[in-house]
């Protein structure tokens, strides 16, 4: 039992967050929020067979939380001004709390802003070097259409999951070039 396998994988959009039903709670969350924990969701993984204690998270937010943030900042104008509840989501790691709290995740935790590579790899070493059990990599891409227009981007709403641990067996054995984990969740979440 020393490989490292990815046990489940998923992909979600804006579409899937607007059919979810997860609580009244999950609609208070920003997009990127909702995205991440939809995907984590849609993993149906057993975290009581894990050891939620073990179960580590590694996120990367492409564009951070810059959607969240321009909505906030845009806010100041408004009656009442800024959202406080928004406010909550000007961190890019904040969706890694909402799936902590969801999941009640105690592992270790790591937030990446930029491309997806660095998360999938680091979830393996977390694995590696003992500091988890098992660990999700997630990636998390939100540029509204407001954001989009600011930075000239295109507008993105997706989010991926995918659960890696150390098995005999499962989806697909990492390999240290392993590292788009937008790629893999594509690959493997059609199997």
């Amino acid at each position: 039992m020393n490989s490292l396998f990815i046990t489940a994988a998923s992909l979600v959009s804006e579409a899937d967050v607007r059919a979810a039903r997860l609580g009244s709670r999950f609609g208070r969350l920003d997009l990127a929020s909702q995205l991440a924990l939809l995907a984590v969701e849609k993993l149906a993984a057993d975290f009581d067979g894990l050891g939620r204690e073990r179960v580590g998270i590694c996120l990367t937010a492409a564009a951070g939380s810059l959607s969240t943030d321009a909505a906030y900042w845009n806010g100041r104008a408004g009656v009442g001004g800024p959202s406080p509840t928004l406010f909550a989501y000007t961190l890019p790691s904040a969706a890694i709390g909402e799936i902590a709290i969801r999941h009640r995740l105690m592992g270790p935790n790591l937030c990446f802003v930029g491309h997806e590579s660095d998360a999938l790899s680091e979830a393996a070493h977390l694995i590696l070097r003992g500091e988890a059990a098992a660990c999700l990599a997630v990636f998390c891409h939100v540029v509204t259409p407001a954001l989009a227009a600011m930075i000239q981007w295109s507008p993105a709403a997706r989010a991926g999951a995918l659960l890696l641990q150390r098995l005999d067996t499962g989806l697909h054995r990492w390999r240290e070039n392993d590292r788009d984990i937008a790629a893999m969740c594509s690959l493997l979440s059609a199997r």
